[in-house]
């Protein structure tokens, strides 16, 4: 009868509605290293997210100051350089487009439980071991880009729903979280945004340890198993006190450049 999709509908709502936390706001203030010879040097971040809207403000190895804003719904991606009073605005729906031809069906992500777990920030953290494979034509060999190490996630922990409220929306929107990946390594892009809505389905990310490598046979494999790098970073500590919208805001005076 034409009852039953809506009755299904409403009891699928309810399950829903029981089952997740209120999405509210989060902030987020964490430290980063890294190590290794390639990939920039990362210092302290804060991310905020509210909604579909995160902003990420970042001081680099050298010092420097960079935010990035991402509007999900918008389709917009701002990045700016502080020092230059510089904004780059990033059409993500060009970019999707490149990301939607990337053949993205065959890269595997896995996200295995361990035994052990950690205390930071307050919270304790169960630690995954992650992997993410992608394949790398080069020439008649298949190199793969891998991406592994030990990510310590919170269940229920503060900010989770709107953790996977955002990363849902961009993983199913075409979204991505770096464009110059986005531009140069459309595969990769796009598995890195499906990474993070996997793990944020389990937890808050409190610690990760991002190792970058190369698997494959054949002289280029071998060689560029030499230029590994890995990045970490750790919770310092996270809020749910509201944000106000015009943290999402460009900033006045900025000279814009769009791409």
């Amino acid at each position: 009868s034409s009852m039953k999709p809506i009755r299904v509908f409403g009891i699928s709502l309810l399950c829903c509605a029981v089952a997740s936390p209120v999405v509210a706001d989060v902030t987020v203030k964490s430290k980063g290293t890294s190590a290794g010879m390639v990939g920039a040097k990362v210092g302290d971040m804060t991310q905020q997210i509210k909604g579909q809207k995160v902003r990420i403000d970042q001081t680099t190895g050298e010092g420097r100051q960079i935010s990035t804003i991402i509007d999900i719904a918008a389709k917009q991606m701002v990045t700016l350089n502080h020092d230059a009073k510089e904004a780059e605005v990033i059409d993500m729906t060009s970019l999707g487009e490149t990301l939607a031809k990337a053949g993205v069906a065959e890269i595997n992500v896995s996200i295995t439980p361990t035994t052990a777990t950690r205390q930071i920030a307050g919270q304790t953290c169960n630690v995954y071991d992650l992997k993410l494979a992608v394949p790398m034509p080069v020439g008649k060999t298949t190199m793969s880009m891998v991406l592994s190490g030990p990510q310590c996630l919170v269940k229920n922990g503060p900010g989770q729903a709107d953790f996977l409220a955002f990363y849902r929306a961009a993983s199913e929107g075409g979204g991505f979280l770096d464009a110059n990946q986005a531009k140069g390594q459309p595969a990769m892009a796009k598995a890195m945004t499906d990474m993070y809505r996997k793990m944020s389905e389990l937890g808050v990310p409190f610690a990760t340890e991002m190792k970058m490598g190369i698997e494959g046979d054949g002289p280029m494999a071998e060689a560029m198993k030499k230029m590994g790098s890995t990045i970490s970073t750790e919770v310092t500590s996270i809020s749910t006190a509201p944000i106000p919208a015009t943290v999402f805001e460009m900033p006045a005076g900025y000279k814009v450049k769009k791409r």
